[in-house]
């Protein structure tokens, strides 16, 4: 199984290298300082011993070796370095165990040169016990000098890695509260203000959840509104297909019913046509792309007829009277919003409407549906008047249609002008 990296821990643990690293870094650095003002101060105080010092032949100042020949020169010394040859020509040679350790042997050479072009050599050999003594001096009641650097390392580090922990607390409290809150999200809270993450990079990062979970959701609703829509249009020309086609079945074994037959079939036709036509303009009302929807020329007169015959089913059996006045014209409308409106329009009549009368007229552009229904029950909850009339009113808003409805005890007066403001 693969294991899965932490980001907390490969954070804390390469900071925690780079650390150990500069730690280190600096512990040799300080070293390397260490040695160089001890070089420092043995060249000068060579320096100074070669400006004052006055030398017959050979001489001992304060544990340097002043001569003035080179052969006068400590044979150890001129078997480890070669003669200088130029003025302040300094060389020296250290003996350690490591580099943190204190020296175990030390050995130096100054040539100085003075006005009088005389030459004197300043040597030196530190030796072991001397080393041991001036360090006991130097170091005294206190750790030897390794023990001191590893000592300031620990501190650096342990320092460093408590910073570390509170860094990793203030930077890692924040991202698990976003990992919290992405996990319960729920489209009920997306419409809630986003809690504040304490640093700009994480509340973008919210944002971007949130935006992402919003377009789901709101990819989510259209299609279930598409699903509701879908299904609420398409009961008619069902009921109309399952209708004739059981007309059809009927007039097969019927002499003489060609012409009747034809008749059956071009409504199934018909039906089958406007249920593709309701499912790709559904898809695009859902989809917000019904702007691309194009302008036909439409009989309005013809279109209220078909759809009255393709409805009647919905008042059989019922007493219901339908009256009907058309004054014909052809407009230019986008045929199936149209059709989807006067379908709803129409529907909700018939539906509404146990016993009494539907009254439907159509003049010009104008269309006015009239129900009244003389039963005592109750049908403005039926299954259906919601749905419809909310479809009718976002495709009537985005027309810009005329559109009203006045509501009676006993059923409602509806009139749609068709033509745009």
């Amino acid at each position: 199984m693969k294991v899965r990296r932490s980001l907390k821990i490969f954070i804390v643990c390469t900071i925690m290298g780079m650390a150990t690293i500069t730690v280190l870094g600096f512990s040799t650095l300080t070293a390397n300082y260490f040695e160089k003002g001890l070089d420092s101060g043995l060249r000068i105080n060579m320096q100074e011993i070669g400006r004052f010092t006055s030398v017959e032949s050979e001489k001992n100042i304060l544990g340097f070796q002043v001569v003035r020949q080179w052969e006068d020169v400590t044979l150890e010394i001129r078997q480890v370095f070669a003669k200088p040859t130029k003025h302040l020509d300094f060389n020296k040679r250290v003996y350690r165990d490591h580099w943190y350790s204190e020296p175990n042997r030390a050995m130096f050479l100054l040539r100085y040169e003075r006005s009088d072009n005389e030459v004197l050599y300043i040597s030196r050999i530190i030796d072991e016990l001397e080393v041991a003594d001036l360090s006991a001096r130097l170091n005294k009641d206190k750790l030897p000098h390794l023990c001191q650097i590893l000592i300031y390392a620990a501190i650096a580090l342990t320092l460093f890695a408590v910073c570390m922990y509170f860094v990793g607390q203030l930077v890692a409290n924040p991202i698990e509260r976003l990992a919290k809150w992405a996990k319960t999200l729920t489209p009920c809270q997306l419409n809630r203000p986003m809690p504040d993450f304490q640093y700009n990079e994480l509340n973008r990062l919210a944002m971007i959840v949130k935006n992402s979970l919003s377009s789901v959701e709101e990819t989510l609703h259209r299609e279930h509104k598409f699903l509701a829509h879908a299904s609420h249009e398409l009961r008619t020309p069902i009921a109309v297909v399952r209708s004739n086609t059981e007309l059809m079945a009927k007039l097969v074994d019927k002499p003489n019913s060609i012409e009747k037959q034809k008749e059956v079939l071009e409504r199934i036709l018909r039906a089958g046509v406007t249920m593709t036509d309701l499912c790709d303009t559904l898809l695009w009302l859902n989809r917000g792309r019904h702007k691309e929807l194009q302008l036909t020329q439409v009989n309005l007169g013809e279109l209220i007829k078909q759809l009255c015959q393709d409805l009647n089913y919905l008042i059989k059996d019922k007493d219901v009277n339908v009256e009907v006045s058309l004054s014909g014209g052809v407009i230019e409308l986008p045929a199936t919003m149209s059709r989807i409106v006067l379908s709803n329009l129409i529907r909700n009549a018939y539906q509404h409407t146990l016993r009494g009368r539907v009254v439907i007229e159509q003049s010009g552009s104008q269309v006015t549906i009239m129900n009244r229904d003389e039963s005592c029950g109750d049908t403005q909850n039926q299954l259906g008047f919601g749905l419809g009339l909310e479809l009718t009113n976002r495709i009537v808003s985005h027309y810009q249609w005329d559109f009203t409805i006045e509501e009676f005890a006993d059923g409602r007066d509806v009139r749609i002008n068709f033509s745009t403001k």
